[in-house]
Parts: structure tokens; C-alpha cells; sequence
């Protein structure tokens, strides 16, 4: 049955039916039949952390947006989970009357919040007697941006923004600072300072602090990142960390952090690529048995599992984020609600990689790479019902 087709009513699974290890491997190796040849993947059993079954896992593949798994775990590993980026507005200058803009890598900076903080700035600025000031945009936290490797022409200005230090409302604009600059400005003239000046400088060493927007916790980034796939999140995650951690300001010293960040977990990297944070990238290298290691030990992380995996972070199939629309035709229906992994989805590669809850009370961890000429309904059915099958409900 194509996934055009109506949805078949789900089978009448007995609950708590035990499946044996060879009995799952058929079914798997059933499911998996069509994706082949460039397709690779992997499922493990969480209680024993043994392979129930694998094809081709350790060929390296595209992820595409599976990768923001990697980058998800170098943020969390970098700040913690409850870290908050601070943005500060900061006063210099003989006079008082330069004001500092400082961008600090944070996603979620708001139009709200940058008014909140000119509202609290500007009262500081009367306060003290200051009524005009020339305004300073500061985005040096990041280098100039630059594409990442194997990102395509037309990828910049549709599917990722260039990847700076600042940005509002997460605008799709070539220059997200100095966008932000504008509005500042304008903010701090409707709260009654004149802005004679814009431009773009780093803070000065001695500037004092006016005012600050503090965004949420990362670990609501993160979560917001992986159920709706948000490449400038990502991006921004991924060079954030970098530049907390000392890489070189390059995309090859952040990924490399990036690398370092999930070989703490066990992560075999060795012959891997990482190009870039979200996946977008089509030079990304990854095996499914080294994205299974990661998400394995993510599962069992007592405090990252429950980011990770909370239900308003890794989408659910049939109802949340990028799976909301999945799992929609049979044989896949049955697994609905029992399916939590990140899409992956690129012209010429399809992922899924998560968690499988057994209708047996097992959960395993799986991983679909496929990676060939075409990103189709098709392909994207068969790997929802691939991931049916680890839950044993087919």
C-alpha cells in the first residue's frame, strides 16, 4: 500500500507478547528489504546494549538533520543543561554615551526582550544624565560568517541564515547584528535616548553594564532545536560551544569540538566528517552504529535522557514536531506514540534515529540512514516502518 493511501485500522497487538531476538531480526530484516543498497541501519536493545540487528551500519552515510543529535549533545556537554545566555548592554566612554550591544551566540534573542532591555538601559542612561549616545553592535564572539562545507548556493537565505553572534526573532536577513542594532535603536529612542550612531565595534574592555536579556534554559533550546529541526539553532549551538571551549574560530575547530564533545560518550569517530550543526551539510559523514552508540548513551545519561527525550524535545510519531505528519499509513500506524527520533531530510538523504517502544516492554534504540538518489514519500514510509517493526507492534 503507497502512503497515499488511506490508513489501514492498527492490528490488535497483545500487549506484553515476548518476541524472541531471531524473530525481530526477520521482521527487521523484512522491513529493511526495500531501502536497499544505500541504506544502512541499526537496532539495539537498551536493557543489554546489544545489536538485535544491523545492515551496512558501519558504512558512513549523510544524516542530515539526525546530526543536530551530535550538536544537541555538544551544547549540553559544553554550558549544562540549565545554562542561560546572558546578552548585556554596557556603557564606555568619557561621556558614558557609548552604548554596547553584545551578541553572546544566543537563538532566541526576542524583539521583546531587546525592548525589555532598552527600556532597563535607557533608565540607566537618564539616570545618569545621558540623553544621546552613539550605539555599537558587538558580534565578534563569532568570525565573519562563511558557508559550511558542502552547504549548497541556494541553502543560505532558504534553510539557514549566515551564522552570527546576534539575531532577533530569529530574522532571515543577511546581517542578522546590525538588524538587531536597528531595533535596539529604535527601542532606545522610544524610551527617550537619541541613538546619533550605528555601528559595529567590539565592547571596550572597561564598559559597565546597563542592562542584560537572559533567554531560556539550553536544555529548552535544545528541545525546541530537535522537535521542529531548527537549523539556526543549531548553527548558533554549534559555535557557541566552540567558542566556550577555545576551538579555533574556523568550522572545521568547531566541528572538531563537536567531535571531541560525543567521543566522550564512545562514540567511534574515527573516518567520520562533521561539516556542520544542523545537518544541512552534504559533506556530514556518519555510520548508523555510531549515531546508535550516541543516542544509546544519551538514553541511559540520568540527567540528558530527560532532555533529549522529553516530550517537547525529540519529536513523537504522529504527534509532535517533524513526526507530527508521519506514521500516518499501515503498517506504520501501529506505532504511533511509541516512537520518539529525529528526522532527517535532504534531496538525496533520509533519516530517523531515536527510540523504539516495544508493545514486548522493550525499548531499543534504532537508527535509519539512507542515502541515495532521491528523498521520496516512499523511502520516508519504509523507514517509519522500519522504526514500527522495533517496536514489535507489525
Amino acid at each position: 500500500m503507497s502512503p497515499a493511501e488511506p490508513a489501514a485500522p492498527a492490528p490488535q497487538v497483545r500487549r506484553g507478547a515476548a518476541v524472541s531476538a531471531a524473530d525481530l531480526a526477520a521482521r527487521l530484516d523484512a522491513a529493511a528489504g526495500p531501502l536497499t543498497p544505500g541504506f544502512g541501519g541499526i537496532v539495539t536493545d537498551t536493557r543489554t546494549g546489544r545489536t538485535v540487528w544491523q545492515h551496512q551500519s558501519t558504512w558512513r552515510r549523510a544524516p542530515a538533520s539526525t546530526m543536530k543529535v551530535v550538536t544537541a549533545t555538544t551544547a549540553l556537554r559544553t554550558f549544562g543543561s540549565r545554562h542561560r545566555f546572558v546578552t548585556p548592554v554596557s556603557r564606555a566612554g568619557t561621556n558614558g554615551d557609548y552604548v554596547y550591544l553584545r551578541g553572546v551566540g544566543d537563538p532566541t534573542m526576542s524583539s521583546w526582550r531587546l525592548d525589555s532591555m532598552a527600556r532597563s538601559a535607557a533608565w540607566r542612561l537618564k539616570k545618569a544624565g545621558t540623553t544621546s549616545v552613539r550605539l555599537r553592535v558587538d558580534d565578534t564572539l563569532f568570525p565573519a560568517p562563511t558557508n559550511a562545507p558542502g552547504w549548497e548556493p541556494g541553502d543560505v537565505g532558504r534553510y539557514v541564515t549566515p551564522v552570527r553572534a546576534l539575531v532577533r526573532d530569529q530574522s532571515d536577513v543577511s546581517d542578522t547584528s546590525m538588524d538587531a542594532g536597528s531595533y535596539f535603536r529604535s527601542r532606545l529612542e522610544h524610551w527617550g535616548v537619541d541613538v546619533t550612531q550605528l555601528k559595529r565595534a567590539k565592547t571596550h574592555w572597561q564598559a559597565e553594564t546597563i542592562a542584560e536579556g537572559t533567554s531560556p534554559q539550553l536544555r529548552d533550546i535544545v528541545g525546541d532545536m530537535l522537535r521542529v529541526s531548527q537549523n539556526d539553532y543549531a548553527e548558533s549551538l554549534l559555535w557557541a560551544a566552540g567558542m566556550r571551549a577555545g576551538a579555533l574560530r574556523t568550522w572545521s575547530g568547531v566541528t572538531e569540538h563537536s567531535k571531541a564533545m560525543v567521543g566522550g560518550y564512545g562514540v567511534p569517530t574515527d573516518g567520520l566528517t562533521f561539516s556542520d550543526g544542523s545537518g544541512l551539510s552534504r559533506s556530514n559523514r556518519l555510520s548508523a552504529r555510531a549515531l546508535s552508540v550516541l543516542l544509546l548513551a544519551l538514553y541511559e545519561h540520568p540527567s540528558l535522557s530527560q532532555v533529549i527525550f522529553a516530550d517537547d524535545a525529540m519529536p513523537i510519531s504522529g504527534r509532535t514536531g517533524t513526526l507530527s505528519n508521519r506514521f500516518g499509513s499501515w503498517p506504520a500506524t501501529c506505532a504511533v506514540g511509541r516512537v520518539r527520533a529525529k528526522t532527517g531530510s535532504l534531496r538525496d538523504a533520509t533519516a530517523l534515529a531515536g527510540v523504539a517502544e516495544g508493545t514486548d516492554g522493550v525499548e531499543r534504540v534504532f537508527v535509519a540512514l539512507s542515502h541515495g538518489p532521491d528523498n521520496t514519500a516512499t523511502v520516508r514510509h519504509r523507514i517509519d516502518v522500519l522504526a514500527a517493526t522495533a517496536t514489535t507492534c507489525t
